[in-house]
């Protein structure tokens, strides 16, 4: 476990309290943390946002889904792609993971045909997957990338999120987390006001 004062949890954040699955070994503070996370998720960028982008690039399967996030963080964290086995201060219970994954890209394939915008969708689709949090962490990141590729999936402009600004010191944090436990008082309303912020034109 890591003691050095780099390392002091974020409020509102699943806390980083293991290390031991780092691949770099080099890493000894948040900043370096988030500068090799950067890093991996810039290749991922690259590969679902530059050129066209079919169903069979982003299936939205449950294999897919997992299979992101190691694309996203597998190049810094061992256990990238796989659920958790453990509870976390958020998200559902561990042994709930898989069934609740299932159960959103389930719902999923009816989403972009109903009364909802896509922006809508988006929203709703981060919500739960960053409620369902499968992973030990790189939630947030990976529901919000979920997202956007869903969005451009269905032909619609990526959500320009302020990524640096969601990390330590943020003054779009609190806002950002206020939305979603609106949502969890079923009041979707700021998350999709948020969307629509920052909703690239």
């Amino acid at each position: 476990m890591k003691t050095d004062p780099g390392w002091v949890p974020i409020p509102g954040e699943t806390p980083i309290d293991d290390v031991s699955g780092l691949l770099i070994k080099d890493i000894g503070t948040r900043g370096q943390l988030n500068q090799a996370e950067a890093e991996n998720i810039t290749l991922v960028v690259a590969k679902y946002f530059v050129g066209r982008l079919t169903e069979a690039d982003a299936p939205f399967t449950f294999d897919w889904v997992f299979a992101l996030h190691k694309e996203m963080f597998g190049r810094v964290w061992a256990w990238a792609g796989s659920p958790r086995t453990c509870n976390l201060n958020l998200g559902c219970p561990a042994h709930d993971v898989e069934a609740n994954v299932l159960g959103l890209v389930q719902d999923i394939s009816y989403w972009g045909k109903g009364p909802y915008s896509l922006i809508e969708d988006a929203a709703l689709l981060h919500y739960r997957a960053v409620k369902i949090h499968p992973f030990l962490n790189g939630n947030g990141r990976w529901a919000r990338m979920l997202a956007n590729i869903w969005l451009r999936l269905h032909g619609s402009d990526p959500v320009l999120w302020p990524e640096p600004q969601i990390g330590e010191v943020s003054p779009i944090r609190s806002e950002y987390i206020a939305a979603i436990q609106a949502a969890d008082r079923l009041d979707y309303a700021p998350l999709v006001k948020l969307h629509q912020q920052y909703a690239s034109r």
